[in-house]
């Protein structure tokens, strides 16, 4: 049998160069180069080889593959909605089948229940809330653009010229700049408020919509929570053998997730719940929208009470019912009522310590959270920071420990 043949080191440099530029050329010019997920797959296999020889090649395959990952789903979109509601829901659900084993009820029984009950519950909320909610949803659209029109069409007459008058305004140079740089100011910011408050009303609807008319979220979850102990065997033995110390920070932030979301669901049905149930009482306008959007907001930790109180107070001043006070009054005292057993008394006592930041931490992480991922980032900045914050204090008592100042002698 042949012996391969041995090429000389310097030959073997050049072939690699050459190949590499080559192969360069080829992507470039069929323009496969610039597809992210080849350059993601090219460089993996680049620089896996060398992950044992370096802790900071580790590191860079790990940021890798999260960017990516980011990239993914925000490429996809609303085609992962549906596979991330159900990890969502089997995430959450996940204990609750694991208790009813215990009672010795097989977890494809349990799981299959908690779907049926999952459908059941999305069906009535389909059947008796979403019909409430679109029609006071269309009825305020038409009354905020009729708003709107009318302004505009005030604006534009000169009618408003007597107001100035009324008021000691007679110079004309002073109302032609008033034409000119106020008059179209107020009709853009108008304009622009009663815009943003229709578009987080349709939002609303949309995502309510995106949910109604999916029908894998259930069929996803069923599997998922069927399977999710198996799921997190794989992930605990595969990091029992390769970084156990990753482990026990994926318990620790897993903690806090789990309780943290579990509870702003729970909480967040209840203040829209209490918050629909008040206002249709005291006969508020709109009050199933005006409901579902104190329950949006309310994760929102202290940002969320005062848009809830502006939103719904803006809505009732934009539609000028009879008793449009009265109704103000009620919005304002619900929403800071239930914002204020939630905080006071609820949260402290189902949170505890898992979730305690420092209120400028806390800001901080929502006004950072909300201009990298918006809306989400809002909701997702407390748990993500409590999570950080972990990690930072273990770095703290890292540092400590080895910077610890042995105490001085006394003096004599």
């Amino acid at each position: 049998m042949a012996e391969p043949e041995k090429f000389s080191k310097p030959g073997l440099i050049m072939a690699l160069i050459l190949g590499n530029l080559a192969f360069i050329l080829f992507l470039y010019q069929t323009h496969i180069l610039f597809y992210p997920l080849l350059i993601f797959v090219i460089t993996l296999f680049i620089i896996i080889p060398y992950r044992n020889k370096s802790e900071m090649i580790k590191r860079l395959i790990l940021l890798f593959v999260l960017v990516f990952i980011g990239w993914l789903l925000s490429f996809l979109g609303a085609a992962v909605i549906p596979f991330l509601m159900a990890f969502l829901i089997a995430y959450l659900l996940d204990p609750v089948v694991t208790q009813l084993k215990k009672f010795k009820i097989p977890r494809l029984l349990s799981s299959l229940i908690l779907t049926l009950a999952f459908i059941g519950i999305v069906t009535l909320v389909a059947i008796f809330a979403f019909p409430a909610i679109f029609g006071q949803l269309n009825e305020l659209s038409r009354t905020i653009s009729s708003l709107v029109t009318t302004v505009s069409s005030y604006l534009e007459t000169r009618k408003i010229y007597k107001v100035f008058e009324s008021l000691g305004i007679k110079d004309s140079s002073l109302q032609q700049l008033i034409r000119r740089e106020f008059v179209p100011e107020i009709k853009n910011l108008m304009t622009q408020i009663f815009n943003s408050l229709l578009t987080t009303m349709k939002s609303i609807s949309g995502i309510g919509t995106q949910v109604l008319n999916t029908i894998l979220i259930p069929i996803f979850t069923f599997y998922l929570l069927k399977d999710f102990n198996k799921l997190r065997a794989l992930i605990k033995s595969i990091l029992e053998k390769k970084d156990i110390k990753l482990l026990n920070d994926l318990h620790r932030i897993n903690s806090i997730f789990k309780v943290y979301i579990g509870w702003q669901i729970l909480a967040s049905t209840i203040v829209g719940t209490v918050c629909v149930t008040v206002f249709s009482i005291f006969n508020v306008s709109y009050p199933v929208v005006l409901g579902v959007i104190c329950a949006i907001l309310n994760p929102i930790p202290y940002l969320g009470i005062i848009a809830s109180m502006v939103l719904c107070s803006l809505t009732i001043l934009l539609i000028e019912p009879d008793n449009l006070w009265s109704q103000i009054i009620i919005i304002l005292t619900t929403i800071s009522s239930m914002h204020f057993i939630n905080a006071y008394f609820i949260e402290p006592n189902i949170l505890g310590k898992k979730v305690g930041l420092h209120p400028v931490v806390l800001f901080a992480a929502l006004f950072v959270f909300g201009a990298l991922f918006g809306f989400v980032g809002l909701l997702i900045a407390v748990p993500c920071t409590a999570a950080l914050m972990l990690f930072f204090d273990d770095w703290l008592k890292k540092m400590n420990d080895k910077l610890q100042i042995k105490p001085k002698a006394d003096l004599p």
